[in-house]
């Protein structure tokens, strides 16, 4: 119950300010944030632990991840890492206080309480969303293995227009909906339920390809017991990184979408130098060249360097 109690509560991080900045949290990654949020970035020890098979199999990957929000639930999740105890924060111990007058019998009955009281807190004190934002300093391109499916898959996407790429979507999503664990619009991951019906593939306008759109993400508390939280998510590539974001929206969430789509506008507006986009026609038989060159790679014909500078040369 504890557990469950810091988990909600640490949502609880408030501000009355609403006009904007663009935040500066590193890496040269710029958001258009309410002036109270500010960031912090995470350990890179943790990070390491958390991406521990991405950088294994890239020895020259680097991961950076952040948190941005309000600057009460920056100072929380802080506190959280330096190992203090959330059941100390005082949004926490005001409901434990509320609850210990209430004497619950039903635990269920206690739960529901708690969530009605924790959203009750953020309406009042105007609380809006947080982020995540993990920054990777390759593009997408240059993390894809040639001979594998799924790689394969965004390999042909590259060479789609955007009109092309929303036909593409509609038939990725039907898969989607045929695998273990998902129907028409959601998969299942254990107590755990993630909306990809809203999600997008198209290209920005240096060619690269996005994954953008709102989506829902569920938790079952309970058999009988949920928590939402509308999230955005936004994964691509831009100035030879790339970026994941995903933001979560728990109340007061109509101009969610609206805020989101404000506060990443700045990643792709600057552009650091000239980029070699993927420039390829839709009768392109650059996937085959690809898969040719993987068969040599493979077979013992070409050395690593060579198979390395010939991808290249086909990419770009």
């Amino acid at each position: 119950m504890k557990f469950f109690l810091s988990f909600l509560i640490i949502g609880i991080l408030i501000t009355n300010n609403t006009s904007a900045k663009i935040l500066n949290i590193g890496n040269k990654v710029f958001l258009d944030v309410p002036s109270s949020h500010n960031f912090i970035k995470y350990d890179e020890d943790l990070v390491a632990d958390a991406f521990n098979d991405f950088l294994d199999s890239d020895k020259d990957m680097k991961i950076d991840a952040f948190l941005v929000g309000p600057l009460k639930y920056i100072e929380l999740e802080r506190s959280i890492l330096n190992g203090e105890d959330p059941m100390n924060n005082k949004y926490v111990l005001s409901i434990v206080k509320k609850m210990e007058k209430k004497n619950f019998k039903d635990e269920i009955k206690a739960v529901n309480w708690m969530i009605s009281e924790a959203k009750k807190i953020m309406r009042k004190e105007k609380i809006d969303f947080i982020t995540y934002v993990i920054v990777i300093n390759k593009k997408l391109k240059d993390l894809l293995v040639l001979g594998n499916e799924v790689d394969n898959v965004i390999l042909e996407l590259y060479s789609m227009n955007n009109s092309e790429l929303l036909n593409k979507t509609k038939e990725l999503k039907q898969m989607m909906s045929l695998l273990d664990g998902a129907n028409s619009k959601t998969y299942f991951v254990g107590p755990a339920s993630i909306e990809y019906n809203k999600l997008k593939i198209q290209k920005n306008n240096h060619g690269e390809l996005i994954l953008k759109g709102p989506s829902k993400v569920t938790y079952a508390v309970t058999d009988t017991l949920t928590l939402d939280a509308k999230t955005n998510i936004l994964l691509g590539s831009h100035n030879d990184k790339m970026y994941l974001l995903i933001s979560a929206c728990y109340v007061d969430c109509s101009k969610f979408n609206s805020k989101f789509n404000k506060m990443i506008k700045p990643i792709f507006s600057r552009v650091e130098k000239k980029t070699n986009d993927i420039k390829i026609s839709p009768d392109s038989n650059f996937v085959e060249q690809l898969k040719s060159l993987n068969e040599l790679y493979k077979s013992g014909v070409l050395t690593k360097e060579e198979f390395e500078k010939a991808k290249k040369k086909i990419l770009n």
